[in-house]
């Protein structure tokens, strides 16, 4: 356990090398440093193994939400201080022994902070506020110089979460961002300060000790879906200081009018349609008493109304669907171009588990549903690790993730089908596989099975084939309702493959029992749900069946996923394994 956990959530890779080398050359060693990659596929991961240091740890989030991105690292150090460090800012060398200094000095504090720089995407300096501090080292705040210079003033001169230092037995993660019960979208770094002051004083730490980028990429920028609250949440605490008696009167004329200049470029400039009911009513502040401009009814109906807004804005900005395989946002899934003709009648009735046809086909990459859900469930079990040292065997190979597969240079790959369609393909048969015992550690064989045969003789010859605690991933359509698999004893019809297996070249559909075959063939597993692979992982936006599980079975061990809160796990970058959730046997 470390003295310090700097925290770094990370969605972009523009800056986070240089975030992590400031956080990396602190010269406080006694650190771990907590690196929470919420990009989807968790491309950071590439970025964080560049560095050969023990205390780095990487995790998979993938929320896509900086909160619980922030929160869940929370959650997971072990520091009796908790510095948190976004990925485009920079700490000076001395930042953190600064802080840790000023804790230890005053005890009684749970938050200390240095002044910060500001500079652009470049590094480039482009301010310098004045210091804080006149004399001395070291000063305390309290709850009612903050309401005096900060919430009055509107301005954040404690600066960003990269700017301070705080004790993690004395906060309470979960509260200590809201106010007044309330939760905040936009200022809760200001709401986190007012509540640990009403504890204990601040305690400010002399020099310009950590940089604060401004550039175009930021989440906070005019386009962010939850621009507004950055405006009203500082009329919340001026009404709130108010009341609670930290603010004097005579100094809400001031305020109500800086809360008039920000309100009138909001409404005025970005268009923010919110904020007109609450310009309107903004003399309330100085025409009514003090300790009643919280609670006013107006006001919080107008609050309700803009929070509202903002929330249906931010949903809405969240509806950007994404392609796992080719990593690009893209617009709307594109059908199947037989989306509409099938009789899916049958399929519905028994709940069948197959392809999506409304969201088939990525307009970009042109991979399919069970491409994205394939990869997705690859590359967040965690199979795909240490893959230089692994055998595997693709069948009937994907023409998208193929190419990724071989990227990981496992240690053999071979990749074929019964009619194959490349030259560097093998003819292969799933029923009489033309390799020696134990061959393998991965096979992957998707959506294969419903076309075979005799399913049980494949499965023979995959246990055959696999290594000791090799993995076999088989996806395949079936139903959860029907108790055993549905074939004929002949070959079907056209029409009968398609209404009733779904797609002409399919020869049955697996029932419930299909787990039994997979262990009557000796290997051990299960149809582990999309949740407990995926996480929250939103299927809409991923462009995949969330109802399709993963097929995943071991010659060994039968696997088993972590169940944390958030469905991820950890381990150091130099394991190379950190995905969301983690494969733990």
């Amino acid at each position: 356990m470390a003295t310090v956990s700097i925290l770094i959530p990370a969605f972009k890779a523009d800056f986070l090398v240089k975030a992590l080398a400031s956080a990396q050359t602190q010269t406080f060693k006694d650190v771990e440093i907590l690196i929470g990659d919420d990009t989807a596929d968790g491309h950071l991961k590439d970025i964080v193994a560049r560095f050969d240091d023990p205390r780095i740890q990487y995790f998979h989030h993938g929320f896509q939400d900086g909160f619980r991105n922030s929160q869940r690292l929370w959650e997971r150090a072990s520091g009796t201080y908790v510095k948190w460090l976004f990925d485009d800012d920079i700490l000076m060398p001395t930042s953190v022994e600064a802080l840790v200094n000023a804790l230890r000095k005053f005890p009684e504090s749970a938050l200390a902070f240095h002044d910060r720089a500001f500079i652009d995407g470049n590094d480039k300096v482009i301010s310098v506020p004045p210091t804080l501090i006149t004399e001395g080292e070291m000063a305390l705040i309290d709850r009612p110089l903050l309401a005096r210079e900060m919430v009055a003033k509107l301005g954040n001169f404690v600066g960003e979460p990269s700017n301070i230092l705080l004790v993690r037995e004395k906060v309470d993660i979960s509260t200590v961002m809201n106010y007044r019960d309330q939760k905040l979208d936009f200022l809760a770094d200001v709401g986190m300060y007012l509540n640990l002051a009403e504890r204990a004083p601040l305690v400010a730490v002399r020099g310009h000790l950590s940089c604060f980028r401004q550039h175009s990429g930021q989440q906070s920028g005019q386009s962010s879906p939850i621009m507004s609250a950055g405006f009203y949440e500082w009329e919340m605490f001026v009404r709130g200081e108010a009341a609670a008696g930290n603010l004097p009167e005579s100094m809400l004329p001031e305020a109500r009018d800086r809360i008039k200049v920000f309100y009138t470029h909001a409404f005025g400039n970005l268009q923010l349609k919110e904020i007109e009911p609450l310009l309107a009513n903004l003399d309330e502040i100085t025409d009514r008493p003090a300790a009643g401009l919280f609670e006013s009814a107006r006001f919080q109906a107008d609050i309700a109304n803009a929070r509202a807004i903002v929330d249906a804005r931010r949903r809405a900005a969240r509806v950007s669907n994404f392609c796992a395989v080719c990593e690009q946002t893209v617009g709307a899934w594109l059908p199947h171009p037989l989306a509409g003709t099938f009789d899916v009648e049958f399929l519905t009735q028994v709940e069948g588990v197959g392809s999506r046809l409304d969201k088939h086909i990525c307009p970009k990459c042109h991979c399919n549903d069970r491409d994205r859900h394939l990869w997705l469930y690859l590359t967040r079990s965690g199979v795909l690790d240490n893959l230089q040292h692994k055998r595997v065997l693709h069948l009937a190979p994907e023409g998208m993730i193929e190419p990724r597969i071989r990227a990981l240079q496992p240690l053999d790959y071979i990749a074929g089908d019964l009619h194959p369609r490349l030259p560097h393909h093998r003819k292969i048969n799933v029923e009489a596989l033309d390799f020696p015992n134990g061959r393998f550690d991965l096979i992957i064989c998707n959506h294969v099975l419903e076309h075979v045969d005799d399913p049980e003789r494949a499965l023979a010859e995959f246990r055959r084939c696999l290594a000791p605690d090799g993995h076999l991933v088989a996806q395949t359509p079936y139903s959860p309702v029907l108790k055993y698999t549905f074939e004929l004893n002949r070959p079907p019809t056209t029409p009968f493959a398609i209404r009733y297996f779904g797609q002409d070249d399919h020869v049955r559909l697996f029932g419930a029992n299909m787990p039994d075959l997979f262990r009557a063939a000796g290997l051990n597993g299960d149809l582990y749900p999309h949740a407990t692979v995926l996480g929250d992982t939103d299927p809409e936006k991923f462009g995949v069946n969330g109802q399709e599980p993963f097929f995943l079975f071991v010659n060994g061990v039968a696997p088993r996923f972590e169940q944390a809160a958030d469905n991820a796990s950890a381990v150091s970058v130099e394991s190379e394994a950190a995905e969301t959730p983690h494969l733990l046997a």
